[in-house]
């Protein structure tokens, strides 16, 4: 992108220094003049991005100077900054009727200081995104195609709204702009419909309508199906340009925003080693496990898992050795659970299920399989067994919690280490279900 060039327009050479000194470092190339008569003649001679024109000029006043820079061809929406040392509403709001973009006191620079350092940033910042555009009209669709990309997007462009929604479905878009009428079966409300019922994230991307049918009921309408804006057509280049930045810059910073909302959930409810929930999580979670027992008198059952002579691990291979174990056999838990229970990591080798709608009976044939499994699997390349205690409570039965079940199913599990480790003990019973390995 070439660079910005700025046009300054005041009878005091000190501050057209303050201003060149303002202007130069936010990228402009600055050129200062000292009369309005002037500056025109400059403005028609080349064209200027940003025009700044003190309200005490001699030789125009600054609402004639507006009128007469914007019937320059080339400068109907260039930024035009009225600045003034005296606090004289008439005046100004002669400017801003004239063209003048806004007004800027001499007293305090540091507002226009970050206009220009936005203006800058706007102006010089290459957008990044993917837009899909639908345009039946092949001029009209070259002459926006351009823009877009010029903007630094990737366009996807069509002509019907199938091929477009066929598109969209396989695509990851920033920006939907399409027009209302389009030839085909499909209209452009009726993609704009079929995007709005789409669930999660790519239902809610950002949807500009474009119409040569300015009818208020119709833009009503377009509003209450989910579009973001409405543009008339004909379109203006500037306007639209406008646009697509302000909903482009929104939805990405929302998704940048969301995405960190997600690792941050990520970080406070995942331990990090086995990526299994932690404590934390299902303290959160299991009182929906609990609620639902007992509204259904439903059984839930806890096993609290504890990894057999993890200390020795540790101290004879080292605790890089063990990390892997537990990474390993975390990831292999979590394949193991159905979908409705819960496995989370309680502390250090201990692990804990929550059995939604599980007995005793079928919690201790689950366990079973799984110390049968184990027997296959060598988490970090070792031979490992676990003791593993069950208690459950039902549905009828309204005191436990999770504090309480823990309690019992913790006690068992350490019955199960007392019996020589390698097995299931299930709170309340001598009974166990035992793998035929050994400790």
């Amino acid at each position: 992108m070439s660079k910005l060039k700025a046009l300054v327009i005041d009878e005091e050479a000190e501050f057209r220094d303050v201003a060149r000194m303002m202007l130069e470092p936010a990228g402009f190339e600055v050129e200062l003049v000292s009369a309005g008569f002037k500056g025109l003649e400059h403005a028609r001679q080349q064209r200027f991005d940003l025009v700044c024109c003190s309200n005490n000029l001699l030789d125009i006043a600054a609402s004639d100077f507006c009128g007469q820079l914007r019937a320059i061809n080339g400068y109907d929406f260039v930024s035009v900054l009225i600045l003034t040392d005296v606090d004289d509403s008439k005046i100004l709001k002669q400017a801003l009727l004239a063209g003048a973009t806004d007004t800027f006191s001499k007293n305090d620079l540091r507002e226009l200081q970050t206009y220009v350092e936005r203006y800058s940033h706007r102006e010089g910042h290459q957008l990044q995104g993917r837009v899909l555009f639908i345009e039946d009209s092949r001029v009209l669709q070259t002459i926006i195609l351009d823009l877009l990309t010029d903007m630094g997007l990737d366009v996807d462009a069509y002509t019907h709204a199938e091929d477009a929604w066929d598109a969209f479905r396989d695509g990851d878009y920033d920006l939907v702009l399409t027009d209302i009428l389009l030839e085909g079966v499909m209209s452009g409300i009726t993609l704009v419909r079929k995007i709005r019922r789409m669930q999660g994230e790519v239902g809610n991307v950002p949807i500009i309508a474009t119409s040569g049918f300015d009818n208020k009921s119709r833009k009503i309408e377009l509003f209450h199906l989910g579009v973001n804006d409405f543009i008339s057509k004909p379109i203006v280049r500037e306007e639209l340009r406008q646009r697509v930045i302000n909903h482009v810059t929104s939805y990405q910073r929302l998704r940048e925003l969301k995405a960190q909302q997600q690792s941050l959930y990520s970080l406070a409810m995942l331990d990090e080693l086995t990526q299994l929930f932690n404590r934390h999580a299902l303290r959160e979670f299991s009182g929906k496990y609990f609620s639902e027992a007992y509204r259904f008198n439903r059984p839930l059952t806890m096993a609290v898992l504890d990894i057999d002579h993890f200390k020795k691990i540790n101290e004879t291979l080292g605790y890089e050795k063990g990390d892997s174990v537990l990474a390993e056999l975390g990831a292999w838990l979590k394949r193991f659970v159905r979908d409705v229970d819960m496995v989370a990591r309680w502390s250090g080798e201990e692990f804990v299920f929550l059995l939604a709608d599980c007995g005793q009976e079928e919690a201790q044939a689950l366990m079973g399989r799984l110390l049968g499994r184990l027997e296959l699997f060598t988490p970090a390349g070792l031979n490992v067994t676990v003791s593993i205690g069950i208690a459950t409570t039902h549905g009828d039965d309204k005191q436990h919690t999770l504090n309480s079940l823990f309690d019992l199913a913790d006690s068992a599990m350490y019955q199960a280490k007392m019996a020589g480790r390698n097995c299931i003990k299930t709170y309340g019973y001598v009974d166990s279900v035992e793998s035929d390995s050994s400790d």
